[in-house]
């Protein structure tokens, strides 16, 4: 009888923690938007390019029906530049071009909006056309 009393305790020690586990684990603590500090419109926006073409590029920024040099990068390499906020615009919204120095044709990103606090990641590869951007 000792084994059939051992076995249901066990039991119902298992049963008791498995149930403590899933009651307490609603308790943790509320996260506030309120709380979160505000990111600054007027700090300059990340842009990392990685060129896996075969050509250097020059890439461009199309802000406000403007269009600025942002840098060259490199073939078969990666730069990065920061965007200043006068190149985001009130508008928020950009474009990316990227012209290949010594090639035909270029590449561009369609509208990007780019909220405070975020970054730019843009993947030029080896056929331009293939080419991808991310925000962050």
């Amino acid at each position: 009888m000792r084994t059939s009393l051992t076995s249901i305790r066990r039991t119902a020690c298992g049963l008791f923690l498995a149930a403590a586990t899933v009651a307490f684990s609603g308790c943790g603590g509320r996260h506030n938007l309120e709380d979160e500090p505000e990111a600054d419109p007027q700090a300059p926006t990340p842009l990392t390019v990685n060129n896996n073409n075969w050509l250097d590029v020059v890439v461009w920024v199309l802000h406000d029906g403007e269009l600025t040099r942002v840098g060259t990068v490199t073939a078969a390499s990666s730069s990065e530049f920061v965007l200043a906020p006068w190149m985001i615009g009130p508008t928020r919204s950009i474009r990316l071009t990227a012209h290949p120095i010594g090639g035909t044709g270029a590449v561009g990103t369609d509208l990007i909006h780019v909220q405070p606090g975020q970054f730019i990641e843009w993947r030029l590869e080896s056929e331009l056309a293939r080419s991808t951007v991310a925000v962050y």
